[in-house]
């Protein structure tokens, strides 16, 4: 399962991808690239130097699953059989990541007025209900965010109003949920909501929210939300990210 990195040049325009030198066409945007057009890293290619044991130890059960029930093949050599199970054990993580953007895609049309894909209404109605009861008021979608100080880019979902007149980020998560267990937001998503919140305002948000939208139990959705002081925690700790990722990788963006 390949680590996508995701680039932004000052002006908060995607460069994800560059122009091939040969033979026409593009490929996927590398740090040598970065370095020689001055872009910046996106907050989840910056937290991704982040060590997520969680995460390591899911996959692996990926891997041992899958292997449990396909078997090696016929003279099938150790190669072989290692990179047809790692394809098809992370074949369902880009099934779910495909169902995510989509979610997302209808989500943004909805609140911007305009009409939900056919099959969509199922995610999008109890999101928008969720959102009325909590009083939270959308005033920016699909926000592209430079914060060219500290050297990181990214796209927030929503800046909000909280219902008390506290502004905000909001970020949805598609998320794979199990009947009765409740969902417990990762360590790194707060530090993309205060992320986002300084490249906007140059200060840490009043508020900000997760909104959980369920892909194995449709219409499940769940919000957890954010004080300022767990939000002020959370960018003192991408901060130490951040100034890890450009340790490691030699590279510092323009200031």
């Amino acid at each position: 399962m390949s680590k996508s990195q995701h680039w932004y040049d000052r002006d908060g325009k995607a460069v994800f991808e560059v122009p091939k030198a040969k033979g026409g066409g593009t490929r996927p945007t590398t740090i040598a690239d970065a370095r020689k057009l001055g872009l910046y890293p996106s907050v989840t290619t910056v937290l991704g130097v982040l060590d997520k044991p969680q995460l390591a130890d899911w996959k692996l059960n990926q891997v041992s699953a899958w292997c449990h029930g396909n078997p090696p093949q016929d003279h099938e050599g150790v190669d072989g059989y290692a990179r047809r199970a790692t394809e098809g054990a992370f074949q369902q993580v880009t099934d779910a990541a495909d169902l995510g953007t989509a979610i997302h895609a209808a989500l943004e049309a909805h609140f911007q007025g305009l009409p939900v894909p056919d099959g969509y209404s199922a995610y999008v109605d109890p999101v928008a209900a969720l959102i009325a009861r909590e009083g939270i008021t959308f005033l920016e979608h699909e926000l592209r965010l430079v914060n060219a100080d500290v050297g990181y880019a990214g796209t927030t979902d929503a800046v909000i109003k909280a219902s008390d007149g506290r502004l905000g980020i909001l970020d949805f998560k598609s998320r794979k949920t199990k009947p009765g267990e409740r969902v417990s937001n990762w360590e790194t998503e707060p530090m993309q909501i205060a992320a986002y919140g300084m490249a906007k305002w140059g200060k840490v948000p009043d508020t900000g929210a997760n909104l959980y939208i369920s892909t194995t139990e449709k219409g499940r959705v769940q919000i957890v939300q954010y004080s300022h002081e767990e939000l002020q925690a959370a960018w003192d700790a991408f901060l130490c990210a951040a100034r890890l990722w450009q340790y490691l990788k030699g590279y510092k963006p323009p200031a």
